[in-house]
Order: C-alpha cells, then structure tokens, then sequence
C-alpha cells in the first residue's frame, strides 16, 4: 500500500473524508505524521525480511573503519562475514574493545567488528585486528524505510499493523472515538503486530528441517547502532 492509501485507510476509520494527498488538509498531515510514527514502532519491531540488505565492504590493508553507506542510523547489523577467507566476523561490544583489545597488537585478518560512530547519518564499523590485506566483507542488516514523505511510496513492512497502529494514536489524540476506545485500538494493532511478525517468523523458517534447507550466511547475531 502506498503513503497515500495507508492515510486514507486510517482517515475512513476516523470517520474522515479521505484526502486526495496527504497534505491536502492539517488533519490528514497529522495522520502522516501519525503513519510515519506507526512505521517506525512496527519496523524497529522486528527484524523484517523485507528489510534486510547487505553491503560489501572492501577493506584494505591498514585501515580499521569504513561507513555502511546506504545503511542510515536505525540500521542493525545481523552478520558480518568476510567472503574472501569465508569465515564469520563476531560482534564485540565497547566494553570489550575498551577492556580486552590491544590496539598495539600487529595488523592481521579481522575476527571482531563493532560498530563506531556515524558518518553523514550511516554507521561506522571498525574491525579489529586491523586488516593486514585486502578483504572483501560482506555486512548483512535490517534496514528501516526511510519516513514516507512522497503519496506514491509503498511502505516496505507489513502495512495492516501500520494502519492500525496510526488508527491507535490518532484515537488517543482525539480522545474519543464514539465506542472505540484507544485501549481497543492499540489491542488490535498489538494483536496485528504480532500475527504480522508471526507469519514473517514462519516465512523466515520455511524449508528448515528438509532437504531444500541449506545453512548460509543469513544466520543472525546482535547488533547495535551506537
């Protein structure tokens, strides 16, 4: 569904007059704003299949860090794997960088990354050791949509639990929604929220356990924006 019909669907459920755009009047620029909010709560959710992307990063030899350029400050890093000596880069958090790395220590082939900052608005990651060649890495993540700003842009994640989400919230801002309370609300958009993630879960999962199952590099492991 697109920006513009996500509005209206929450617009009829207002008992509103839908909008021919979305900043044809204050009010339906407020459920915007409300279908923007909503996006964001369902995206940071769950990690969405629909998000996930990647990123090949072509690290040389003496340097530590590079952007994730693209990934944006709401990205989470799942996996980090070096292509060229095919092995997997582990997550490390600050603590253990301040605490348990020799940053003395001689370049070698990456076995940690963290993330470092942000650069232009994207990610920094750093790897330790620095490399001592050039690798090609590839990092995987969860990459929220930007905010809808455009009628015509379809949104990414599930759009039923985002509809219901800035139903919720436009419901609390009126207060009063002739027997629709904003509790009700937010229970169905919890209860679409969940059945949402549920059946990406499932979708996630599908083909484990046969033979068209084969393990690859989508295993997933935390990260963090900092």
């Amino acid at each position: 569904m697109t920006y513009l019909e996500i509005v209206n669907a929450v617009l009829r459920r207002m008992r509103v007059s839908e909008a021919g755009f979305v900043n044809d009047n204050d009010y339906s620029r407020l459920i915007g704003d409300f279908v923007n909010q909503s996006k964001r709560e369902v995206e940071d959710a769950h990690s969405w299949l629909a998000l996930e992307s990647n990123l090949s990063v072509n690290a040389l030899a003496g340097v530590a860090a590079y952007r994730l350029i693209g990934f944006g400050r709401r990205a989470r890093v799942r996996l980090v794997h070096n292509t060229t000596s095919k092995n997997r880069i582990i997550a490390q958090d600050w603590d253990h960088f301040q605490t348990n790395v020799d940053f003395s220590q001689a370049n070698g082939q990456p076995i940690h990354w963290r993330l470092n900052g942000l650069e232009e608005q994207d990610p920094k990651i750093e790897f330790w050791p620095t490399p001592e060649a050039n690798y090609t890495i590839k990092v995987y993540a969860t990459v929220p949509q930007l905010d809808l700003t455009t009628d015509s842009t379809e949104v990414t994640v599930p759009p039923y639990p985002v509809i219901l989400g800035a139903y919720a919230l436009a419901v609390a801002e009126r207060g009063d929604d002739r027997g629709n309370n904003d509790l009700f609300a937010a229970r169905e958009y919890e209860s679409a929220l969940n059945d949402a993630i549920a059946k990406d879960n499932f979708n996630d999962h599908a083909g484990m356990g046969t033979d068209w199952h084969v393990p690859g590099p989508r295993v997933r492991s935390p990260g963090v924006v900092w």
